[in-house]
């Protein structure tokens, strides 16, 4: 199976790449340049060799797309994240000679923007927010892909935990003491393993029946102050020292908002699909990372 994968050096795509047979499948890793942190077995392609790729590729992975939360939401911001989003995506699109068979794209879960109020499944209506307005945008795009002879699996991510990624970033000021509640912390916080991850997204590539959008969230709901809590115990620390959503909108502006507001969201569809999360509690999460 010939399969090309964007954010192939990013956390879910190390990770993914882990659990890929590399002597099975044919990966293709789509990069900006030559990155020598890639297996020699994966071949690296650019947007100007990717037109000239003879063979048919089967599995498109989309996990591009800059760090939502890295910095504040500037004008010239705002252009990068779409830009690495969902111009890239259409680059790709009009780049391969031969649709893929099937396309597994990541959205995240502000694609229903800025609330802390109802429950969200799949089929609830957003709120409005730049977050939803750039997830519209990235969802557009991978399901333009989709026809007779395209499947596409849409994934619309939590806050992904593991060794590495979000986990890593909060580790030292939640080892400081810092890391109690952010404006309260009565808002949710939708969360995955990074196992789960990786699991739903092999198990698309072998099961048809998957399509359309997905909330990837764990089936548990909890509050970020019981997230703040559960990761400041599995670090040995306390978790007293709380945020004002002020100070936080003072610091990041628009962007504070994903960490002082979210929304109560299930994942109905991957539940209605059977599928079986291996990580449902927090603390049996944070438990398994074991830091």
């Amino acid at each position: 199976m010939n399969i090309l994968l964007t954010g192939a050096t990013g956390f879910i795509g190390q990770s993914l790449l882990r659990s890929l047979p590399l002597d099975e499948h044919r990966v293709f890793a789509l990069v900006r340049k030559i990155d020598n942190r890639l297996d020699t077995k994966i071949t690296q392609l650019t947007l100007d060799t990717l037109p000239k790729l003879n063979e048919q590729i089967d599995v498109f992975i989309n996990l591009a797309g800059e760090n939502i939360a890295s910095q504040p939401w500037s004008n010239g911001r705002k252009k990068a994240l779409y830009e690495s989003r969902v111009t890239l995506t259409n680059s790709i699109r009009s780049a391969l000679q031969v649709p893929p068979s099937l396309v597994i794209s990541m959205s995240a879960v502000g694609f229903y923007g800025v609330t802390r109020d109802g429950i969200y499944d799949e089929n609830t209506p957003p709120a409005p927010g730049f977050a939803h307005e750039l997830c519209n945008a990235w969802e557009s795009a991978a399901n333009a892909f989709n026809s007779n002879d395209t499947r596409v699996v849409i994934y619309r991510l939590g806050v992904v935990l593991g060794k590495g990624g979000a986990l890593e970033k909060m580790r030292l000021p939640f080892k400081l003491g810092a890391g109690g509640p952010i404006a309260g912390g009565d808002q949710w916080f939708a969360w995955i393993h990074i196992d789960d991850v990786v699991k739903v997204i092999l198990t698309a590539i072998d099961n048809e029946a998957y399509r359309g959008t997905y909330n990837l969230v764990a089936p548990q709901t909890i509050t970020q102050a019981h997230f703040a809590k559960a990761y400041a115990a599995s670090l040995g620390r306390p978790a007293v020292l709380p945020t004002p959503k002020w100070l936080m909108k003072l610091i990041f502006g628009e962007m504070s908002s994903l960490l002082t507001e979210g929304p109560q969201i299930i994942p109905k569809h991957l539940v209605d699909q059977g599928f079986a999360f291996q990580h449902k509690t927090i603390e049996q999460a944070l438990d398994h990372i074991n830091w």
